[in-house]
């Protein structure tokens, strides 16, 4: 049976992490930047006015922390090109809403440490933006304009990048945050990482990082406070004096649980 390890972290560690970048300017495209494009339009959402633009979807990036989306418009031999540039409310939410979006990302050279290039859509995330530039027919020449937008914004984002070592101080390799998912709540498990943490469900107040490796995947999870994390222990009926003994304990559903250090928890879900 697949084995799940769930690492689990306090407030300290979590505030480190999410520290706010609302009102980070956008990243802008001027008119003279792609001369061979026609700027079409420009339009700016917000918490209330999102649900007009992704009707069904705007939950999920309110669960992640959304401020606020640029969409330009732009034609290139007829053919429309869309840029949708999302300011998140900090670096892990632009990371989670990337890691719940890509989907078979085609080979090549990223150009920022969190991309992903497909026929039809180019995605990445840096600092508090999740960007996503979508063409019309996937032709060569309609992807490489969507690379050239790519490289301005990236070359206009600034502001701290999306950190894992904050869930995995021991470091994660390059290869497994190809898959990693961050989540924040049961929309992003829905879809990020549906069935590997049915822990997380009635869980409230964390953000949590999941490597998909196999063959068994681990979680680390920072909870936003102290109460959320013992509400969430007593939930799973987890000893933690046994754990500060350094000793394992059971979860209500017969998991494993030990401690790694001291207000770090890991539980071992099988």
């Amino acid at each position: 049976m697949q084995k799940i390890s769930l690492l689990i972290c306090l407030t300290y560690l979590i505030n480190t992490v999410t520290f706010s970048q609302q009102g980070t300017p956008f990243p802008r495209l001027t008119d003279t930047d792609i001369p061979e494009t026609e700027h079409t339009g420009t339009r700016i959402f917000t918490n209330e006015s999102l649900y007009g633009y992704i009707d069904g979807g705007a939950e999920l990036y309110l669960e992640y922390g959304f401020d606020s989306l640029l969409v330009n418009d732009f034609t290139f031999k007829n053919h429309d090109i869309r840029v949708e540039v999302y300011r998140m409310t900090d670096p892990s939410a632009a990371f989670g809403i990337f890691s719940v979006s890509r989907f078979k990302c085609s080979p090549g050279k990223d150009l920022t440490e969190f991309f992903c290039r497909s026929t039809y859509q180019l995605q990445f995330c840096k600092g508090c933006f999740y960007v996503s530039i979508i063409n019309s027919n996937g032709t060569e020449a309609e992807q490489g304009i969507a690379e050239t937008i790519a490289t301005l914004l990236i070359d206009r984002i600034g502001g701290a990048v999306f950190d894992p070592s904050f869930f995995f101080p021991d470091g994660v390799s390059k290869e497994s945050m190809k898959s990693a998912v961050l989540v924040r709540g049961r929309m992003g498990i829905f879809n990020g990482a549906p069935g590997i943490s049915e822990a997380l469900e009635e869980a409230n107040g964390y953000t949590a990082l999941i490597l998909k490796t196999a063959p068994d995947p681990v979680i680390s999870v920072l909870f936003d406070s102290e109460a959320t994390m013992s509400a969430f222990i007593e939930n799973e009926k987890i000893d933690l004096d046994a754990l500060r003994r350094g000793e394992e304990s059971l979860t209500a559903s017969g998991d494993i649980s030990t401690m790694i250090c001291v207000q770090h928890l890991i539980l071992k879900i099988h």
